[in-house]
């Protein structure tokens, strides 16, 4: 297990009043509160946001899973000057508390030693509540990942039903939406200049609720209201569409009626640039859990990022199941080399560090230093997808000028430093490039690469935003050939989901047959979550796709189970469900191909 071996409160936050006093502050300027574990890294929200304002100048606590019961551990650093900042941590509550399927997760790996009892259900509405006890009239403001995503009117599949925007629920005074730096400097200067949280109506990147004093912003676009959502499920994709049109800095604002109070979303926030991008990723991050959690067992998110770097944000790829553009917006803005390679050299000189960089990337891999001549003005929802947009030029210079930067790097110094690329290759952008192919199967592949096909259906992928089947197939031979040329022997893990709306039991029998006729026993499987506002919730929801066509949603935990068991056919606890299945298709060859490849791998287990 990784520790600190530092209890030196110096390199973290004041996570503690203690802590604080011994800076000699008398209050904090800003106290951020998070159902995760304090970790000081980059890839966690509060440790960019929380160093971010540090470098403004303000000084910024850390309150790291307080005790909910009661609003005492609310107290703890007595009340900040300008606002709290509130944010459930990572990932979504409700992706962090259960499976796909509604079980409650057994483990917590963003709390100390996976502990599960040390965050409240909904940590949006439990904190903002015990803050306004604590302290009434501090301005509390949302953001983070789940701020992003349920930042209008949703769907929660937990709760099965269309929900309010948390802002409205958890009676916050404003939500940041996005990565947020942007916004929360603005906030932070303007309430240190004596402004009013109910003034700052016009910040990109922010939502609030419309107060009888203030007017609607000028051409705001009116969507779908709760009620309307609830009534006719077709006003979810109408509300999407809307949305998505808008979804990006030249946008208009929205308005939603959340029934009762109507809320206004102002449009997404300027990317950073690269200057602003080296300049926070410079920032003093210890790369550490907090020292009082080394007796707890660590935070186990940690240990497989602890030393990655995050070369860039966003993602044009605009797939409908995923959020990351939700969150971090369609436009790539990257880091400069120099600011990647000192980050690296720092590793290097980490006492901590064992000579492996787990990951250079972002969101994929490969968009890296990749621009579109009209970025933040196109309301396309993917750059690549269903067909290449023509202003999209795909330019690989800048990823490989880095990527052989780093290989130059990593000849230098004592003792070889091993660089993975981990964090996903968009297959149908890769086949754009060999050089681009060579360069990651010859350097920076540690034996298996990670993709995703997704499906093989060419319908359910069309609305998946997918490329074809056939993309994945020529990335796939393109790997093996540049791997042989490599004199390495490497594999790709394929990533597929199942029940995807739109995706009916024949659909995902097609994808079992093509498995078994490569004798492939997937590794990673996810039985598709509707996440909150993208595509594919709104799908789900209303049963269209977003042409407003009836599409088939596979629904009910036996249809989802049967899914996803045939995906993963070779389990002996899918038999029974997937030769239940098969014999109903008459399908018994299938039956015997899979009892063979069942009997191949018991053989080799037992050597």
């Amino acid at each position: 297990m990784t520790t600190n071996k530092t209890n030196n409160p110096s390199v973290f936050l004041p996570a503690s009043a203690d802590e604080m006093r011994k800076l000699g502050w008398q209050q904090a300027d800003v106290i951020l509160i998070t159902a995760d574990a304090y970790v000081d890294h980059p890839s966690f929200g509060v440790a960019i946001i929380g160093r971010w304002l540090e470098k403004l100048g303000y000084r910024v606590a850390i309150l790291a899973q307080p005790n909910w019961q009661s609003a005492d551990a609310f107290r703890e650093f007595g009340p900040p000057r300008l606002f709290w900042g509130i944010t459930s941590g990572a990932i979504d509550s409700r992706l962090n508390d259960y499976a796909s399927l509604g079980h409650r997760r057994k483990k917590d790996v963003y709390s100390p030693g996976g502990n599960i009892d040390l965050r409240p259900r909904r940590p949006l509405f439990v904190y903002s509540a015990r803050a306004r006890e604590a302290y009434k009239g501090i301005p509390i403001i949302l953001g983070g990942l789940e701020a992003s995503i349920r930042r209008l009117v949703h769907f929660d599949h937990i709760e099965d039903k269309m929900k309010r925007s948390v802002l409205v629920d958890s009676k916050a005074d404003m939500l940041v939406y996005g990565m947020g730096e942007r916004a929360i400097s603005e906030i932070a200067n303007r309430l240190n200049a004596g402004q009013s949280i109910n003034d700052l109506t016009d910040i990109a990147g922010t939502a609030y609720m419309l107060k009888s004093s203030m007017s609607v912003p000028e051409n705001a676009v009116s969507l779908p209201s709760l009620s309307r959502q609830q009534d006719e499920k077709a006003n979810v994709m109408l509300a999407y569409k809307l949305y998505q049109a808008q979804a990006q800095p030249s946008g208009r604002a929205v308005i939603q009626e959340q029934e009762p109070g109507t809320i206004v979303v102002n449009p997404p926030a300027q990317p950073l640039s690269t200057d602003e991008m080296d300049s926070l990723y410079d920032l003093p991050f210890s790369r550490r859990w907090h020292w009082r959690y080394d007796k707890l067992g660590g935070v186990p998110a940690l240990e497989p990022i602890q030393f990655s770097i995050t070369t860039h944000r966003g993602c044009f790829g605009g797939c409908s199941f995923c959020s990351i553009h939700l969150h971090q917006g369609r436009e790539i803005c990257s880091r400069s080399i120099e600011s990647l390679l000192g980050e690296a050299e720092k590793m290097r000189n980490d006492k901590l560090f064992h000579g492996t960089i787990s990951d250079i990337g972002g969101p994929t891999a490969n968009m890296y230093g990749m621009k579109c001549e009209r970025a933040g003005q196109c309301g396309r929802e993917s750059c690549i997808s269903p067909n290449v947009c023509k202003h999209f030029k795909g330019d690989y210079s800048q990823l490989l000028k880095m990527m052989e930067s780093f290989l130059r790097w990593q000849r230098i110094g004592s003792g070889k430093v091993k660089i993975y690329v981990a964090s996903g290759v968009r297959h149908d952008m890769a086949v754009r490039s060999k050089d681009y192919i060579n360069l990651l199967a010859g350097h920076f592949v540690g034996g298996h690469l990670k993709v995703a096909p997704e499906h093989y259906c060419p319908r359910v992928l069309g609305l998946m935003n997918k490329s074809s089947f056939d993309v994945f197939e020529e990335f796939e031979s393109m790997f093996g050939e540049a791997s042989r040329k490599a004199g390495k022997k490497q594999y790709l893990v394929p990533y597929f989901i199942s029940s995807h709306p739109g995706c009916t039991s024949d659909d995902a029998l097609k994808l079992t047959e093509y498995l078994i006729s490569r004798s492939w026993q997937l590794r990673q499987v996810q039985d598709f979550i509707p996440i909150p506002l993208t595509a594919s919730a709104a799908m789900y929801v209303s049963e269209l796709d977003k042409n407003a066509k009836k599409i088939y949603v596979p629904r009910g935990h036996k249809e989802k189970m049967l899914q996803s068991a045939l995906l993963q056919y070779y389990e002996p606890r899918n038999r029974m469900v997937v030769n239940d299945f098969l014999r109903s298709k008459k399908r018994d060859d299938l039956i015997a191909r899979i009892k063979s490849i069942q009997v191949h791998r018991d053989k080799m287990k037992n050597g």
